[in-house]
C-alpha cells in the first residue's frame, strides 16, 4: 500500500508527539525516583530516541513510510 505523502508526513507527526509524550512521561518519573534534573533529561532524551527509532522502524517496514505514490501509479 501506498501512501501519498501528506499522510506519511503525518505518521511522522505522531511518531514524533508519541515520543515527545514518552521521553516526558520517562524524565519525570526518572525525576521522581531520585535523579537530578539533568539526569532524568537526559534519560528522557534515551527514550525519545529509542521511541522514534522505534517508530519510524516499524512504519519502514510496513512499508508506510519511504517511497511516496504518484497518483498515475
Amino acid at each position: 500500500m501506498r501512501l501519498t505523502f501528506p499522510i506519511q508526513v503525518l505518521l511522522a507527526l505522531l511518531s514524533f508527539v508519541s515520543s515527545l509524550l514518552v521521553a516526558v512521561v520517562a524524565g519525570v518519573l526518572s525525576h521522581e525516583a531520585g535523579a537530578p534534573v539533568p539526569g532524568a533529561v537526559l534519560y528522557g532524551g534515551g527514550a525519545f530516541i529509542g521511541w522514534m527509532t522505534l517508530c519510524v522502524t516499524v512504519l519502514t517496514a510496513l512499508g508506510l513510510l519511504g517511497h511516496h505514490g504518484h497518483p498515475d501509479e
